[in-house]
């Protein structure tokens, strides 16, 4: 019979514990002396000695007179053995050891890999959770590991595209499972080992899977499709993440704060320009036609610098065929000249243009460069600097306490504040959208008038597929937007929005806000490949109200204007509290 690393381990420790017990048992029966305080170093000793392959009764005991010096010398004997036993043992039987530990965890986060990121994951771990976690990490080398158990964390080395280390590893009594590698193929290799689990123990197991795909189509495609149900119904639900969304949707969470007096102007025109044409200035792109929806509707107004800039112009309407719907975007090659850029659509700009420039190319260097070159080049403070600064978050610390100085400059992105167990597992991003999806099940009742809605929506949240949630998502993204217009955002980016006191609209604002609700609702659905069609098809995804306000029906602006009557009951009283749905509000448009 083959055993198992762990049934290995566990007769391992069982096996030393047995010898030092009857060793020590034995001396005490072999020199009845021995059991006395004074020969207690050298009944250490001479158990040390036995696990070290040496007899212990090879020699008779010393006298009882024996000078002192001779018995500070075998203490210290003693204890430097005992020391260099602990590090043969931390060395020989640490694996061992952790095995023996992760018999007893019960709700653990596996986290693979202890590189930068598994690293500030588990340390998110530690610092805000106050927990530990259970890596997996193939070198058994690896400069991080040592570090990580003086934490308290379990540190597990072997190949997680391995079945058996993951079983080993305890994913069968875990909460979540993390999988955040530079890798792409070892990701897909660890879904491959998921699979051969729940093919070898259909049912025995019950964990959600968070795997980082570095493509941000590819990641949504996966995970709003049904690919992996097999999984799901064995106990392994697999979700599929990209921390270019994260970033974004980070990103523009926190922009309604800094510009909250300029969206209370309905004739404000938001340019963003973005400097960069990687993966994370995609996602910015992405994100921004989602949410920067503001009262005047011809914002934003998007311009892209880049090398390969027209090349992404391509692809992005490749993927998004529906984002030239939704805003204006120019791509412009960029060759390094930044100041004709400034000088024609930042500096003194237009009444009404409120100019964002975001510098997010993929080198965090050449980022930095250019943000303090464009920082000197005007050093009147008519425009905010975003910086992304995605490794160094200790130069982000360094600069920050020269902000009276640096007032403009605004980093963003950075390592630490992407990898947060709650960020990947959506628990904290998803407090408001849940809300909205459980108010909208307890409102729902059939409207006269209205447009059927999708049975896929009418589930409840944790049934709901995925595309359901990213609706829900996206409307709790743009209240803090909603909230600004109106003069009522209050709060920090970090603490959520929030108000003090009761919160109402007047039927002007509600009606204002009712128009820029339906129209980030049709961006949503270009976004996701829908068009219009005189008669809703979810399969072919047509919808007869993705058309201009004015010549919306009746009953579908009154789902609009419930969307803002739901929104005192979504929102917390105070800011830094999670949203509460509290007493259900008006019927709103639901999130299909």
């Amino acid at each position: 019979m083959k055993l198992s690393r762990r049934t290995k381990s566990i007769l391992v420790l069982l096996g030393g514990l047995a010898v030092i017990v009857l060793t020590w048992n034995g001396l005490g029966k072999q020199y009845p002396q021995i059991n006395e305080w004074l020969y207690l170093p050298e009944r250490l000793y001479r158990t040390l000695r036995t696990l070290m392959g040496s007899d212990p009764v090879a020699s008779s005991l010393p006298p009882e007179n024996l000078p002192w010096q001779l018995t500070l010398v075998k203490i210290v004997v003693t204890v430097a053995l005992l020391a260099g036993m602990y590090r043969i043992a931390q060395k020989l039987f640490v694996e061992y050891y952790t095995q023996f530990r992760l018999l007893f965890r019960r709700n653990q986060i596996l986290v693979i890999g202890i590189n930068q990121k598994g690293r500030a994951l588990l340390g998110d771990l530690k610092n805000t959770h106050d927990t530990t976690g259970v890596a997996i990490e193939l070198n058994a080398e690896h400069r991080n590991a040592g570090a990580l158990r003086r934490e308290g964390h379990l540190v597990y080395f072997g190949d997680a595209t391995q079945s058996t280390v993951l079983q080993d590893a305890g994913i069968r009594s875990a909460r979540f499972m993390i999988c955040f590698l530079d890798k792409e193929q070892t990701t897909i290799n660890v879904v491959q080992a998921l699979h051969q689990i729940t093919q070898k123990h259909p049912g025995k197991y019950q964990v959600r899977c968070f795997l980082h795909i570095g493509n941000a189509k590819v990641s949504a495609m996966l995970q709003q499709s049904d690919y992996f149900e097999d999984e799901k119904q064995n106990g392994i639900d697999l979700r599929f993440f990209n921390h270019h969304q994260m970033i974004a949707r980070q990103f523009f969470a926190r922009l309604p704060y800094d510009y909250a007096q300029n969206m209370q102007d309905p004739q404000a025109v938001f340019r963003l320009i973005v400097f960069g044409t990687g993966p994370t200035a995609r996602a910015l792109l992405v994100q921004a036609l989602q949410v920067m929806h503001t009262l005047n509707p011809a914002s934003p107004d998007i311009i892209v610098y880049g090398a390969n800039a027209e090349q992404m112009g391509r692809e992005l309407a490749a993927e998004y065929p529906g984002a030239a719907m939704v805003s204006s975007i120019k791509f412009m090659t960029f060759d390094g000249a930044y100041e004709p850029i400034l000088n024609e659509l930042v500096i003194d700009p237009p009444e009404h243009l409120v100019p964002v420039v975001i510098v997010a190319f993929d080198d965090d260097s050449a980022n930095l460069k250019l943000s303090l070159e464009i920082l000197h080049a005007t050093p009147a403070d008519v425009f905010r600097v975003y910086v992304l600064n995605y490794q160094n978050d200790g130069l982000n610390a360094l600069l920050r306490s020269r902000q009276s100085r640096l007032n403009r400059l605004t980093f963003f992105g950075s390592l630490e504040s992407v990898c947060q167990v709650e960020l990947i597992t959506q628990e904290r991003l998803d407090i408001t959208a849940r809300s909205i999806h459980e108010d909208y099940l307890q409102q729902l009742a059939p409207q006269q008038g209205s447009i059927s809605e999708s049975e896929a929506f009418k589930q409840s949240w944790d049934m709901l597929n995925e595309q359901a949630r990213d609706t829900n998502r996206a409307q709790a993204d743009h209240i803090a937007y909603k909230l600004a217009m109106c003069g009522k955002l209050v709060g920090t980016p970090e603490q959520g929005a929030g108000v003090h006191g009761a919160l109402s609209f007047t039927a002007e604002e509600v009606q204002m806000l009712a128009q820029v609700e339906h129209a980030r609702w049709v961006a949503q659905r270009y976004l996701a490949g829908w068009r219009y069609g005189p008669q809703r098809d979810d399969r072919r995804r047509l919808h007869p109200s993705m058309v201009d306000w004015a010549t919306l029906s009746e009953p579908e602006k009154q789902k609009d204007r419930d969307v803002i009557f739901r929104i005192p009951y979504l929102v917390p009283d105070k800011p830094g509290r999670p949203g509460d749905s509290g007493e259900p509000g008006k019927q709103g448009k639901p999130s299909a």
